[in-house]
């Protein structure tokens, strides 16, 4: 006999769990979260870093998530999610000291809801920022932001909450390729990052933008194909397109909002509970047993664990060879950098606090960017390799490409009075690569080259202005979360042949695993990694389908 009943069932309690385990609950399911972990959310989290009395996000960092259906669904602002919106967006600074400044073009009108309006003062902004470099890369940006406005920005949304279709259908971005007005080229669905900088782009500058920029969601180098989703992301990011959000309280409020909601359903979560595997009776899951032998009965079990780790707990006599053999091939060492399968979002993810804010003597406003890049505008280096074969070699390249990320300056509990703190980010290589002791001494060593190369830019950061960081590498990485082997925050790659129909593999791409009633919430599925994407919702939807659930927030809506 089973140790307790419920409805459903979710295995590991990070991000992706918290949302679907709303929409379980309020459609009525007895529903509970098993997480092995002290605390639950995944890598939507925060802790005191680098020293008490500052709060940082040890993972995700950058998120919108009032723009997911679930915000609005649970009413998370009264739960205690609460996002404030500056009025810059992204920027990139040259060692020059030119400088593109972006302010955000469709601007959040209504802080509660995220309601956002279209400005046509920033869109001008924007493209006469971009023409002081090139103006044909002006002309370039104006036409995005208007097909980005009347087309690409809704599709965008539709794709992201949208369960992949039948092979032959055209996808909500694939139908961009028949309006001949607002539409997209078909030439863009599977170029390069590398070609898309370099055809639509000719200056050096917004080319180099491109290409970092489009690391920061997915990690992927020049000579990765992005597909329509992520070329359309890092569109959106560069020319500030949508708002930029600072979550009051760190990335973990978020995670808190979606527990008290859950609660409020009646939904159980439970920590410290390590799941052993998937109970299987006659081609069904059935439940679950702990580590602890404890049996778990319910009629849907759902994981949000990395797709290896999904299919390891149901077995191996469960899961038909050839995928099996798939996401077994995820935990091996890729023998060469351009070998896919595994993912690249591995990163020296700098916490840093300072005695007084950084400033930009080139345009004061600089340091309220909530994204701020800097480095040489040099697309050869990233396009012909050095800069990511350096990073494989050495663990971080000989240029350096910063970005930056001062949540303190909007969100004053993340930093003692008078003080300040801020995120750093910089790309390094796969956990594999190095030893324990050589992270460790990377670890260190990081730090004085991160502050040196901000100097450059801001002349008051200096080791006098100094007082702590705390990087988090791969190796840390590792250590925390089993789901992530490469010590990389993605867990699988997301290039264009491991997103949609693709994701993780076609034949598991419909959130349905191969014994009934198990099925995949996390970012291994569509719509791939990142704090708000649509992998929990979409999963929810299929399941509402098979059991003819009758909690569908989304009839009525675009998704």
């Amino acid at each position: 006999m089973p140790d307790k009943k419920y409805d459903a069932v979710i295995v590991g309690g990070g991000h992706h769990a918290t949302i679907i385990a709303c929409y379980l609950a309020k459609a009525g399911l007895k529903t509970a979260m098993f997480e092995r972990w002290h605390e639950m959310g995944g890598g939507a989290c925060g802790e005191e870093l680098p020293l008490p009395g500052f709060i940082q996000n040890p993972c995700a960092h950058f998120t919108r998530f009032y723009g997911h259906p679930a915000y609005a669904d649970f009413n998370l602002r009264e739960y205690g999610l609460v996002y404030t919106f500056p009025e810059y967006n992204e920027a990139w600074i040259y060692p020059s000291g030119k400088y593109i400044l972006g302010k955000t073009i469709f601007h959040v009108v209504d802080p509660v809801t995220g309601r956002a309006e279209f400005s046509s003062a920033n869109a001008q902004l924007m493209v006469d920022e971009v023409g002081k470099f090139s103006k044909h890369d002006a002309h370039v940006v104006e036409d995005l932001i208007y097909k980005y406005k009347n087309k690409w920005r809704a599709a965008f949304g539709k794709y992201r909450y949208t369960a992949p279709g039948e092979w032959g259908d055209k996808d909500p971005l694939e139908e961009l390729f028949d309006d001949p007005k607002n539409g997209i080229d078909p030439k863009y669905a599977t170029m390069t990052v590398g070609q898309i900088a370099t055809d639509l782009f000719e200056s050096p500058e917004v080319q180099t933008f491109y290409m970092r920029a489009m690391q920061t969601s997915n990690g992927l180098f020049p000579c990765d194909q992005p597909g329509l989703y992520y070329h359309i992301h890092a569109l959106g990011l560069v020319f500030s397109m949508d708002a930029a959000a600072i979550v009051i309280g760190g990335t973990h409020s978020i995670t808190h909002a979606l527990l008290r909601a859950f609660e409020s359903y009646g939904g159980e979560f439970y920590v410290l509970s390590e799941v052993e595997k998937v109970l299987v009776e006659n081609g069904a899951a059935k439940g679950i047993k702990l580590k602890n032998g404890t049996e778990i009965a319910a009629d849907i079990v759902i994981s949000d664990l990395s797709v290896e780790l999904t299919l390891e707990a149901l077995g191996k006599e469960h899961v038909p060879p050839g995928v099996w053999a798939k996401a077994q091939k995820l935990k091996e060492k890729p023998p060469r950098l351009e070998d896919t399968g595994y993912e690249r979002t591995q990163l020296f993810w700098g916490n840093i606090a300072l005695m007084e804010a950084p400033k930009y003597p080139m345009n004061p406003d600089l340091g309220m960017v909530p994204r701020l890049y800097f480095g040489e505008a040099d697309p050869e280096y990233l396009l012909s390799g050095k800069y990511q074969q350096e990073r494989w070699d050495l663990g971080i390249a000989n240029k350096l490409y910063l970005l930056v990320a001062p949540d303190s300056q909007w969100d004053r509990t993340r930093a003692p009075a008078g003080r300040f703190t801020a995120l750093l980010e910089e790309f390094t290589c796969p956990w594999r690569n190095f030893s324990e002791k050589e992270w460790l001494k990377m670890k260190r060593e990081v730090v004085g080259r991160m502050v040196k190369e901000w100097a450059k830019y801001a002349p008051n950061v200096t080791m006098d202005n100094f007082i702590e960081a705390f990087i988090t590498t791969p190796d840390d990485v590792v250590n925390r979360n089993p789901c992530m082997p490469g010590g990389g925050w993605g867990a699988l790659d997301s290039d264009l042949s491991h997103l949609g129909r693709m994701r993780p593999f076609p034949e598991i791409s419909n959130y349905c695993m191969p014994v009934k009633n198990y099925y995949l919430c996390s970012s291994a599925a569509h719509s791939a990694h990142g704090i708000g994407r649509g992998s929990g919702y979409n999963c929810y939807k299929i399941i509402s389908q098979d059991y003819k659930l009758k909690y569908k927030p989304w009839e009525g809506r675009a998704f």
